[in-house]
């Protein structure tokens, strides 16, 4: 299992529901198992446009992750997420100019 420890990593999962289509960013992160499902749990970092998620703990089903991506840091995150530029689709979906 990867070892997440210290690091902020968003994950993108399998036909997510709306809201999280843009992947679900922890820090803390961990695994866990739940009955006989294992989750990678952890808390959403503080972010300025999800403002009512920020803090609180998150889970998501490790068997539903297709992609995840690891940040060294919180500041590593902030720093590419800032400098980011939006996908063709994101345009063209009116969530591009952000």
């Amino acid at each position: 299992m990867p070892d997440f420890t210290g690091k902020v990593v968003v994950f993108y999962v399998a036909d997510p529901p709306r809201g999280v289509d843009t992947g679900v960013i922890m820090e803390y992160v961990e695994f866990r198992r739940f009955g006989d499902r294992l989750f990678v749990v952890g808390r959403i970092p503080e972010n300025a446009e999800s403002q009512w998620v920020s803090r609180l703990q998150s889970g998501v089903a490790w068997d539903a992750v297709v992609h995840y991506l690891v940040f060294d840091s919180r500041e590593d995150y902030a720093r590419r997420a800032a400098s980011a530029k939006p996908g063709f689709l994101q345009r063209l979906a009116g969530r591009g100019d952000r």
